[in-house]
């Protein structure tokens, strides 16, 4: 029996550049002939959150994708025009799947026989994380700091200041990886 008071815990995870070995986790997944790296401090907050949860208890990994509507997209060649909604909807999809894939095995390799729910849709981060807050009934969100500088910070914000000021629940942030070199 576990002495964990979270049952629920809600896990953003943040994607990487995998050509910036300094700057991931080393965990990658192949998806569609291509690589998805997870951000370092995404990995060790959802093996936190797997380490914290109860034994009946369940994550829910979520990941934003960008969305598209708001741009206008140009197709090439002779025939360029505005990409329609049904090709947005048809990145949106592709997005998602790929988003989906790489969420199942963070799963398999960190939260091993925890039930987890995976959530990818597309939109602000901040938006999709306290909207799935919110809907998961999370007691617990498990979030990666960006590791941007205080300066970057000031003028870009932060998903993970803003999420602390604005979640339903209680926010544990887990500090970004640094080199120590």
């Amino acid at each position: 029996m576990s002495t964990s008071p979270f049952r629920r815990i809600l896990v953003p995870i943040d994607f990487t550049e995998d050509t910036d070995a300094s700057v991931h986790s080393g965990f990658e997944v192949e998806v569609d002939g291509g690589t998805v790296a997870v951000a370092p401090a995404s990995a060790r907050a959802l093996e936190l959150a797997a380490g914290i949860i109860d034994d009946e208890g369940s994550l829910c990994l979520v990941h934003a994708t960008p969305t598209y509507e708001s741009a206008r997209v140009y197709t090439g060649g002779a025939g360029m025009g505005v990409l329609g909604a049904s090709d947005i909807a048809e990145i949106h999809a592709s997005a998602r799947a790929a988003s989906l894939k790489v969420l199942e095995a963070l799963a398999e390799r960190f939260a091993k026989g925890i039930a987890c729910t995976n959530v990818v849709r597309p939109g602000v981060a901040l938006q999709v994380i306290l909207e799935e807050a919110q809907t998961f009934d999370a007691q617990l969100v498990v979030i990666a700091a960006s590791g941007r500088s205080r300066v970057a910070r000031f003028f870009l914000g932060s998903t993970a200041d803003r999420v602390i000021r604005q979640s339903p629940c209680p926010v544990m942030v887990v500090p970004p990886v640094h080199d120590e070199g």
